[in-house]
């Protein structure tokens, strides 16, 4: 019996809060054993007889979720006071362009003590050796010294690599998704006070039935529509997932635009229509 369009829009529909659960939840890792997922994937197979069932003109209707490729959180332990703020939430930033500045007075100047603590025991090691050579020092004494001149370096440096949490820097062309801190303030240590998503390269994540590897392949093509915008885009199968969910039956598959499109942002979501092969 084939399934018709409006059918399969109406199960599209009735399983889009457990889609949406599975994809948001943390599901881009591994696909994890919920209630959700066995819901998703009993509603899935009954909805979606096999392929060699349906009609070559027939489209099946899977709920997706746009994600940017590029996209990073940031934290600190710095303890420092913010005293600039480039770009607020939903501007656009450039690569190399500064983010967040903290005042950075503190450490700057425990990482100049460090520094001058290591010429310190570099002088004194530098002394020893003169010592030794004229039989005025032991061999040990020497030793110690050099040990000395190792440790004050290594602090000196980890003291300097903590100032280049002075400024965070755009790694990447994008967005603010979420900015958690204001000028004045201090960012608590080890919470992410700032996101960002990337504005170019984005993915859709899909999940569906495992039965459809049968007929479903790397660089197939479909349609997605997105709800947000109610356009059609066309994309591409870049990569399926690594493993079958054992309960729900399911597997990630993730897809491409074939064309750049301003208006998609990452978290829009839509409906994916693959027209699977007979067979």
């Amino acid at each position: 019996m084939s399934l018709t369009h409006s059918n399969a829009q109406w199960r599209g529909r009735s399983s889009l809060g457990l889609a949406l659960g599975l994809l948001c939840a943390g599901s881009a890792a591994t696909l994890g054993l919920t209630d959700a997922s066995i819901a998703l994937a009993e509603s899935a197979r009954s909805g979606a007889p096999a392929a060699n069932a349906i009609s070559e003109n027939d489209s099946i209707p899977i709920r997706g979720v746009v994600r940017a490729v590029d996209q990073a959180a940031f934290s600190t332990d710095l303890g420092a006071r913010v005293i600039a703020v480039h770009f607020r939430e939903g501007e656009r930033f450039k690569s190399g362009q500064p983010l967040i500045e903290f005042d950075c007075r503190k450490p700057r100047a425990e990482a100049a003590s460090a520094e001058a603590v290591h010429r310190e025991m570099q002088l004194t090691l530098d002394s020893n050796k003169h010592l030794e050579r004229h039989q005025a020092i032991g061999r040990h004494d020497v030793e110690i010294s050099k040990a000395r001149v190792a440790k004050a370096a290594a602090e000196a440096e980890a003291l300097k690599a903590r100032l280049d949490q002075c400024v965070v820097m755009a790694p990447f062309d994008g967005r603010v998704a979420v900015l958690g801190v204001q000028q004045h303030e201090v960012p608590s240590s080890g919470k992410p006070f700032l996101a960002i998503v990337g504005a170019d390269r984005l993915e859709v994540e899909l999940i569906v039935p495992s039965s459809w590897l049968t007929w479903l392949k790397m660089d197939d093509s479909f349609t997605f529509a997105i709800d947000e915008t109610a356009r059609s885009y066309p994309m591409t199968i870049a990569r399926l997932g690594a493993t079958v969910d054992p309960v729900s039956q399911m597997i990630k598959v993730i897809a491409v635009m074939t064309r750049n499109a301003e208006e998609i942002l990452p978290g829009m979501s839509g409906s994916a229509f693959f027209k699977p092969v007979n067979g």
